[in-house]
This record gives C-alpha cells, sequence and structure tokens, in this order.
C-alpha cells in the first residue's frame, strides 16, 4: 500500500479531465521547471484537508461565485467549454501571482485553469 493512502480520502485530491486546454489559461503554456514546482506545490497541499485548505475565509483556498468572475473571457470560456453552469468556482493562490482555478466536489479538486498572472480574478492590491 501506498504510504498515506489510507487517509487520502480525507485530504484534497487533483482531477484533471475538466482542464481547459485550448483556452487562455492552458497549461500548454506552462513551462517544465514551472511545472515542476506546481506539482511540488500540489503535492504539498495533499498533505492538508479541504477544511483546512478553504475553509478560513482566506488563501490558500477560496470560493467565489462564477456569476461574479469580473474576467469577461474567463466567463465566455466558461460557456464554450460546457462549465457555465457551475455556481461556485474554487481558487488556490499557490504563491503572490499564480493561481490554480477548478471546481470542488467532496474533497476533489477539479482544475480547469491555471492563472499565472492572477488575470481570472484580478486583484486590487500589489503582488497578490
Amino acid at each position: 500500500m501506498l504510504p498515506g493512502a489510507e487517509t487520502s480520502d480525507h485530504r484534497i485530491c487533483w482531477r484533471f479531465t475538466h482542464v481547459d486546454h485550448e483556452g487562455p489559461w492552458g497549461f500548454d503554456k506552462v513551462e517544465p521547471e514551472t511545472l515542476r514546482w506546481l506539482f511540488d506545490r500540489l503535492g504539498q497541499l495533499e498533505t492538508m484537508t479541504v477544511n483546512e485548505i478553504f475553509n478560513r475565509g482566506d488563501y490558500p483556498g477560496k470560493d467565489y461565485d462564477v456569476e461574479t468572475i469580473p474576467n469577461v473571457e474567463a466567463l465566455d470560456r466558461l460557456e464554450q467549454i460546457g462549465l457555465a453552469d457551475m455556481t461556485k468556482i474554487w481558487c488556490l493562490r499557490l504563491q503572490g501571482e499564480p493561481r490554480l482555478y477548478g471546481f470542488l466536489h467532496g474533497h476533489v479538486f477539479h482544475i480547469v485553469w491555471w492563472d499565472p498572472k492572477h488575470e481570472i480574478w484580478p486583484s486590487r492590491l500589489k503582488h497578490t
């Protein structure tokens, strides 16, 4: 048995079925060293439960109402990929600007977008 597998149902895990490969926030634009860093960061987050990540009301994880996404291109893209009927979108702040967006179902985070420049939901504060 894999170490830690017996408790993995209590911690966050990842699904990649809904990754938007064709849109502006796809993983095809990620450089190899960034991808390695991203997988290391996701591995670190796997030690945490959904409650530890999302129930503080602040980062590393937040949720937003889909209809309030300020980036019109992101809203249009959700329509194009058949996910516009979702009510909440979940965001993981991975460091400074980089964000990972997706949908949370139970303890499974369905990854949709990689947003390294914080364009989907831009902050009004510098460097966040």
